[in-house]
């Protein structure tokens, strides 16, 4: 039997350090028109729900959030993660979702009161953003945001309207979505268009200057780009850097497909290839200073390699618990959480791939997501 299983790094210390990981719940809540046979709907992002509470944006407080947004099929699902309860589920007949993202909005109430609440933006296939006021269980809104098909959105993590949509047009768009009223009355602007010479499949804010620059791994290559908001600047603009790393045979290249990439902290970036056997951790700062002085192409400081997996299966995606400083990946075979044999209809899942690991900032909850619709949760022992 073959298990896709979840690979994890820790890399605050060179000792090798165990990672105690009680499986508690297995899910399958995608299913196409809640049909328990379907284990086809692959799933494919995870972002667990910012606390309200959670400090200002310059000064955030790291606390545990134990609600989850899982995306995959023509559905969004809300888990609590402690007792595997599914408290909510949106879906669109016909589409298929392949990235969530929260924000915190200070929403006006009828009576003129300010109150913050999360809300989650989920995109696909259709290139249209969906809004949805979580605590009102309502989809309040879209966003026609591209042609094709949305590959990630994430949110700025200080300014709280702006969201960024990396789509197979090969183009990146920054929105700000702003803030509905309290009839859910709203108006977004496209403030940017940042425009990639291949698809984007993974982006990221720079975490020491998130309103300065952002970091997209591509289908051939990974880029950088100057997302200031300033009038003097073309709203259309090309990629500023272009970064090269090692191929199979050692030479450096930018051809490669990346298409796993998140920050371990402020500085360090961390990219997969589904094309070689490692993962690549870099500096951004040194990487970047290479670009000063007109140029575009520059190679990566490599600071470390992460063995991994020597799959040629693409979107294996790669995430990061920042605070605890582990990466994690799923792969076609694992070696480190291993899966209990799981049955369905008397017969065992077999050849199931693990397309996303992410965990809550506190390392309290791992979730794993599947190409066989089920999401897997541990929870730190």
């Amino acid at each position: 039997m073959q298990w896709g299983t979840c690979d994890c790094w820790k890399l605050r210390v060179p000792q090798k350090e165990s990672i105690s990981l009680e499986p508690v719940h297995f899910l399958q809540c995608h299913s196409k028109g809640n049909n328990r046979d379907d284990f086809k709907t692959q799933l494919w992002a995870c972002v667990f729900e910012p606390p309200l509470d959670c400090g200002t944006r310059k000064d955030p407080v790291v606390s545990s959030s134990r609600t989850a947004a899982t995306c995959g099929g023509d559905s969004v699902c809300l888990v609590d993660c402690e007792t595997g309860i599914v408290l909510k589920k949106y879906k669109v007949t016909g589409e298929e979702f392949y990235t969530v993202a929260w924000t915190t909005l200070t929403m006006v109430t009828s009576d003129g009161r300010k109150k913050k609440h999360n809300v989650l933006a989920a995109a696909g296939r259709r290139g249209i953003v969906k809004l949805i006021h979580v605590t009102a269980d309502y989809c309040y809104g879209e966003i026609k945001a591209h042609k094709k098909p949305i590959a990630m959105a994430c949110f700025s993590p200080i300014s709280e309207t702006h969201l960024f949509t990396a789509s197979y047009d090969k183009k990146i768009c920054m929105w700000d979505i702003g803030v509905p009223d309290c009839d859910y009355n709203f108006k977004e602007r496209q403030l940017l268009v940042l425009e990639t010479i291949a698809t984007p499949l993974r982006i990221a804010l720079v975490p020491s200057c998130p309103d300065r620059y952002l970091v997209a791994g591509c289908e051939q290559g990974c880029f950088a780009w100057d997302i200031r908001l300033d009038d003097k600047q073309q709203k259309n603009r090309p990629y500023e850097v272009e970064f090269q790393f090692p191929n199979d045979e050692g030479n450096e290249t930018s051809n490669h497909r990346v298409d796993g990439l998140a920050f371990l902290n402020e500085d360090i970036v961390v990219t997969k290839s589904s094309k070689t056997a490692s993962i690549n951790l870099w500096s951004w700062s040194r990487s970047f200073k290479q670009g000063k002085g007109g140029r575009r192409t520059v190679q990566a400081v490599i600071l470390a390699e992460l063995e991994w997996s020597s799959t040629d299966l693409p979107y294996l995606t790669l995430s990061t618990c920042p605070t605890e400083e582990y990466v994690f990946c799923g792969d076609e075979k694992g070696s480190v959480l291993k899966w209990p044999e799981l049955k369905a209809n008397g017969e065992l899942l077999t050849d199931v791939l693990v397309n996303n690991v992410v965990t809550d900032p506190t390392f309290t909850y791992l979730v794993a997501l599947t190409d066989v619709n089920i999401a897997a949760i541990w929870k730190k022992a």
